[in-house]
């Protein structure tokens, strides 16, 4: 899918719109964005002579097509909406006491991922994190986050430089609203290199959101990952983990059999996980309708699926 606007468009639309979550998936490949390295805010650098920009088609704040991202990826639409396509939910703990960190080092093990995308915190107030690359477990260590808040800036522009570095395997850590913009890049009709650059992608969910931009989310369970990473809802120390692919599978697996992770629960109970991202989701929704209608049109959803998002429990 392309759609037929530019970097004035999103300008106009998001970014001056107050939509924008920094997340640098606009500025990753396009030479005519870049972000302020104070704020992490995306803004336009120059006129760009294209009518049919790669900024306005990457940015999941220009418009979102949920169900034609997922049958890309996954082959499949959601059955449960709160939590996205998933293939297993499990409860773990880790021998270590870093379950994001056990996650990435199985797959440099394993050999899915060569590098990482990780996000370096600059600032807590406002919230800006600006995107490293690194080469192996140990250097990724020191930049495993530990709240969603320490990953919020333009990460995905870490993507685009692996992708000039001519890296492959290329894993990363991020939030769900991160994904959103890089599952576009990965299934827009754009030649980017980003398909043949990114390998495993792990979401952190996402309990609220410290920019402007984030009262508009709806997903905060990471729905365009590989794993999602859910403190919500588990035991203090431990999370749930929402695999959903058999990538995210095969790394999953390494982390247990190497007894890095523990399972405490196959068949955790998700209520209160769900409770929470609904609770979340709901809130935001109505922060779109009761704000300005036309900011709810970049998740390009009919009346039916705007009825669910709203009403399920």
């Amino acid at each position: 899918m392309k759609v037929e606007k530019s970097s004035q468009e999103l300008e106009n639309e998001v970014i001056y719109a107050g939509l924008c979550i920094h997340c640098g998936s606009c500025n990753a490949f396009c030479p005519h964005m870049d972000f302020s390295e104070e704020t992490g805010e995306a803004y336009v650098v120059d006129e760009c002579a294209e009518t049919v920009g790669l900024c306005y088609n990457a940015c999941p704040r220009s418009f979102l097509p949920i169900k034609e991202i997922e049958q890309k990826i996954y082959g499949t639409n959601r059955v449960d909406l709160a939590v996205g396509v998933y293939k297993d939910i499990i409860q773990v703990e880790s021998k270590g006491g870093d379950i994001l960190y056990d996650i990435v080092k199985a797959a440099f093990d394993e050999g899915v991922i060569e590098h990482i995308v990780l996000g370096e915190q600059k600032s807590k107030k406002p919230p800006v994190a600006f995107p490293v690359v690194v080469d192996n477990a140990k250097d990724a260590k020191k930049y495993i986050p530990t709240s969603t808040i320490e990953n919020a800036g333009p990460l995905i522009t870490g993507i685009g430089q692996a992708y000039l570095d001519k890296k492959k395997n290329v894993g990363i850590v991020a939030n769900p609203c991160h994904l959103q913009g890089l599952g576009k890049l990965l299934t827009n009709d754009f030649n980017t290199g980003a398909k043949e650059t990114v390998s495993l992608k792990i979401a952190y969910a996402c309990s609220s959101g410290g920019m402007a931009g984030c009262k508009y989310c709806t997903d905060f369970s990471g729905e365009f990952s590989d794993i999602s990473y859910s403190p919500w809802g588990a035991p203090k120390g431990q999370a749930l983990l929402i695999i959903r692919t058999d990538l995210g599978q095969k790394v999953v697996d390494a982390a247990i059999a190497s007894k890095s992770l523990k399972v405490t629960e196959k068949n955790p109970d998700l209520a209160e996980m769900k409770k929470f991202l609904n609770r979340k989701r709901k809130k935001n929704f109505k922060t779109l309708l009761g704000d300005i209608l036309v900011n709810a049109r970049y998740l390009q959803l009919d009346l039916e699926q705007l009825k669910e998002h709203i009403l399920e429990e």
